[in-house]
């Protein structure tokens, strides 16, 4: 039979383990790599809870436009409790630098979000990276978006692009889970 100080001790004892497990399970997070032809060129980690869609490389005819796009694989995250938050990542084949990633953005950025006004241009690092971003609001799918796209110089003659895109009325808790994206952010060698 158990004394009352050992159930003290026990209880304690297993309050404790459950705020240590609650710990680790809020900061748990799964590794994702973007690998092309057997080189990986950044992991990010995703966090729990949040879903991962990957496309693979395929050739697309944009809508209104005639001419076949090289499309490389393109993934992309989301938490599963809404909809209403993407980030995507894709290393655009032929884009050697920031400078054309730069004109990569130009050319995709129309796909992305219409009627785009950008409020934030700035230069910071990711990972340890150079990393230019462009922060704006406009339109996606008929609804009001504020997105944030970014150029990650990477290791060699590779860029990463990313783009966050916000519906209006998001969560702001979720942005967490958004950072936590950003930080786990490391090129491949």
């Amino acid at each position: 039979m158990m004394t009352a100080i050992k159930v003290l001790r026990l209880r304690t004892f297993l309050s404790a383990l459950g705020l240590t497990l609650l710990t680790v399970a809020a900061s748990a997070q799964t590794p994702l790599s973007y690998t092309e032809d057997g080189k990986t060129h950044f992991t990010v980690s995703v966090p729990d809870f949040w879903e991962v869609r990957v496309g693979g490389p395929r050739i697309l005819i944009p809508k209104g436009e005639d001419a076949e796009r090289e499309v490389a694989r393109v993934f992309g995250l989301k938490p599963k409790s809404a909809d209403t938050v993407w980030i995507g990542f894709i290393v655009p084949r032929g884009v050697r630098t920031l400078e054309e990633g730069a004109d990569y953005v130009r050319e995709i950025g129309p796909h992305l979000v219409r009627d785009p006004v950008v409020t934030k241009r700035e230069v910071r690092r990711i990972g340890g990276r150079t990393a230019h971003s462009i922060t704006g609001k406009g339109r996606r799918g008929g609804r009001g978006v504020q997105f944030t796209a970014v150029l990650i110089d990477l290791p060699g003659p590779h860029v990463a692009f990313s783009v966050t895109v916000l519906e209006n009325g998001f969560d702001p808790d979720l942005l967490g889970g958004i950072n936590s994206v950003y930080d786990s952010f490391r090129a491949g060698q």
